[in-house]
């Protein structure tokens, strides 16, 4: 390779003949471009616990390369230290540029080396923070009212909507054009809700909110991402493969006819004793107006990219504009993250989430005396917005953050009703076909604890009727393991559907059936097949749909609160609003019900979950997902004397062996061999604990 000045005086004799700059100001320019040294920087900050936010660490990275001490002066950092260089670097960053220039659009890169240089020498943070601002706060006062919908119900509110949920919907589809793009839409639950028989419906309810606000838009505009006809052949062929004599295209053509779409579910937090329960959801309505780039305050830009389902990310195409890549490339934004970060630049006191409140709500699990809407607000609006309440509410401490408060009242519109929700839709359509491809057997459980290696939906209509009393288990969660993978969610609910028919025939009537289920991050893949359907998924609340499809009555939901769980989903820095969400430390462990129940069986209850990595990165427990047998001694005063304990999805066995040590009968199918084998060896290791009677007489 060539030295360094021989490779220097290239650069200036054939590309940047007309710029003046030293030696060092190009250097510290093109480490820049090519954030050659950020690894070292980020290390320096975690070796002297330097915890700032993302636009002080923006600012700070610029004095590393630059060491310009107006830019220090901007953040609370000390004696920060600056990057340094050696030949053999120096000799890399030059071939580099080289390489870029003739690679890449050369007049692209030499307009960033330009604007980059610019900085330097005017000493000053180009900052357009106030002119996008303002140009948002225009956007936002011509097309929106309010920027926050917290939506509070109880069963007053229950009782005056005569028991019924269209008022919900109602209000959920006036309040979505009237709020902000990219801004959060809160359902609010203050105790639990009975119906006209005095049953608990508190989580019916909340799982029908839940799916109505994911799918009350159709959406029948061209959106490029969204592969149509090859969508309608991927279920039309899945349909094929599980059921005969159904007009599968048909049924796939109707789905398939528009994207549902909607709010976009975040979080489902809950008190300690379910007294309070929040949804919360994101709007993220397609936007194909222009937006400003953040840097150079110009709309010469594309737009093609999705980073999230109808969320349009923008790519700079000002020559000029100073954030162009190492390769030319422009800078890529989105409006709420534009707004997000110049918001948190701001460093308002009013924005920022203090130390206390933050330690409150760190996990998705709270204290019953913990001021709600402090929370919400401070974690769901900025300062000087528009709050919308759906009822009369005094705030405490909040009135000066909140610019006006929005009295909703509900219009008379269309709306559409649950069950012509395209998901309900489907779900009906393939139900009765189901319903006839199961059907019961002649076989006769003789042994105590039964193991089978067969898949349980097959295996449970060979079954002779009235054998099971309970049934409980951990299914797979949707593509979250190598053992479970499904094309998309649908297909997932499809197949859990046939498996809880198949239980629900198996169950003696009266039976509970007990189901262990978390929401998780995944991509969804109905519509699109990319990250851009990667969200929280309602693993639980369509769980509470399929079920419900088939029969079973959803009667109750223990919250399983794993306790201080692993996460980094609040360790962010940035302890503003917009930024900081709770961990998620819970999973449902949902109660159904063949027949009708009037207990109130929800609570919240704390079981660790099992350790199973050891200290060596170990998985000592040989599977990738067991879960603890104090979630299975919650079923112990559910069990029927005499009944078979039926687990659907065994794993690692944990029913079984629980079924063994307390002297009942159980029976449990896993289809994966190796698992198999696992359980079986688990169980016939496990010693009868001789407990005692558990049957009162």
């Amino acid at each position: 390779m060539q030295s360094s000045q021989k490779l220097l005086s290239k650069v200036k004799k054939n590309f940047l003949t007309n710029l003046s700059f030293s030696d060092n100001e190009l250097f510290n320019t093109l480490f820049e471009m090519n954030r050659f040294y950020d690894k070292d920087f980020v290390k320096i900050l975690h070796e002297n616990k330097i915890r700032i936010n993302q636009s002080e660490r923006n600012i700070l990275r610029k004095y590393f390369y630059y060491g310009v001490n107006e830019f220090l002066d901007f953040t609370k950092v000390k004696n920060f230290p600056t990057y340094k260089t050696c030949e053999e670097e120096k000799q890399k960053i030059l071939q580099t540029f080289l390489e870029k220039l003739e690679n890449y659009d050369e007049s692209k890169i030499i307009n960033s080396f330009s604007e980059r240089l610019k900085l330097i020498k005017s000493k000053t943070l180009i900052n357009s923070k106030q002119d996008w601002l303002e140009y948002y706060e225009q956007k936002r006062k011509n097309n929106f009212d309010f920027s926050l919908f917290i939506f509070d119900y109880s069963q007053e509110n229950f009782e005056k909507d005569n028991f019924s949920l269209d008022n919900i919907f109602k209000t959920i589809c006036n309040s979505y054009n009237k709020l902000e793009n990219y801004r959060h839409f809160i359902f609010k639950l203050e105790g639990n809700l009975f119906n006209k028989n005095h049953e608990d419906v508190t989580w019916q309810v909340l799982y029908k909110v839940g799916i109505y606000c994911e799918n009350f838009i159709q959406f029948t505009q061209k959106f490029s991402p969204f592969k149509k006809e090859k969508k309608i052949t991927e279920l039309t062929n899945f349909l094929n493969e599980r059921f005969d004599n159904i007009h599968n295209n048909k049924i796939a053509s109707d789905f398939y006819n528009s994207i549902s779409a909607g709010f976009k579910f975040e979080d489902c937090l809950i008190s300690e004793k379910q007294k309070n329960i929040i949804l919360c959801f994101k709007k993220i309505q397609l936007d194909k107006s222009p937006i400003p780039c953040p840097s150079c305050m110009t709309t010469i830009q594309s737009g093609n990219s999705f980073p999230e389902m109808f969320l349009r990310s923008y790519e700079c195409k000002n020559p000029n504009c100073p954030e162009r890549s190492k390769s030319g490339r422009g800078k890529r934004f989105d409006e709420f993250g534009v707004y997000r970060y110049f918001k948190l630049e701001e460093n308002k006191v009013q924005n920022q989430i203090p130390e206390k409140l933050f330690s409150k709500w760190r996990r998705d699990i709270f204290c019953e005396d913990q001021d709600i809407y402090e929370m919400i607000i401070n974690y769901y609006s900025f300062d000087n917005e528009i709050v919308c309440f759906s009822r009369n509410v005094k705030i405490k401490n909040l009135n000066s953050r909140i610019q006006k408060k929005y009295n909703f009242k509900n219009e008379n519109i269309d709306f559409i009703k649950f069950e012509d929700l395209p998901i309900c839709k489907l779900l009906n359509s393939i139900v009765p076909f189901i319903k006839n491809k199961n059907q019961n057997g002649n076989f006769i459980l003789e042994k105590s604890i039964e193991i089978k290696n067969e898949d349980s939906t097959k295996g449970l209509n060979l079954l002779k009727e009235n054998q099971i009393g309970t049934a409980v288990t951990s299914p797979p969660y949707y593509n979250a393991r190598e053992y479970s993978q499904w094309g998309n969610l649908i297909f997932y609910l499809i197949d859990m559907m046939q498996n809880a028919n198949s239980v629900f025939n198996a169950i003696c009537k009266n039976g509970f059936y007990f189901y262990n289920i978390g929401d998780i991050v995944n991509t969804d893949n109905i519509y699109v097949e990319s990250n851009m359907s990667k969200k929280r998924l309602q693993l639980g609340f369509y769980s509470c749909l399929i079920f419900e499809k088939i029969g079973f009555n959803l009667v109750g939901n223990i919250i399983w609160d794993k306790g201080e769980v692993q996460s980094k989903r609040n360790s962010t820095m940035n302890h503003n609003s917009g930024y900081v969400k709770c961990i998620n430390c819970y999973e449902h462990f949902l109660i159904f019900k063949k027949g009708k129940e009037n207990r109130v069986l929800s609570n919240v209850c704390k079981i660790n979950p099992v350790i199973k990595i050891n200290c060596k990165g170990e998985n000592i427990y040989k599977h990738t997902a067991p879960f603890p047998e104090g979630l299975v001694n919650l079923i112990l005063p559910f069990i029927q004397k005499d009944k078979y304990i039926l687990d659907p999805f065994l794993g690692s066995g944990t029913t079984l062996k629980w079924c063994k040590k307390n002297n009942l009968l159980g029976i449990g199918f896993e289809m994966n061999k190796e698992y198999f084998n696992l359980a079986r060896q688990n169980i016939d290791k496990c010693k009868n604990e001789n407990c005692g009677e558990l049957f009162d007489e």
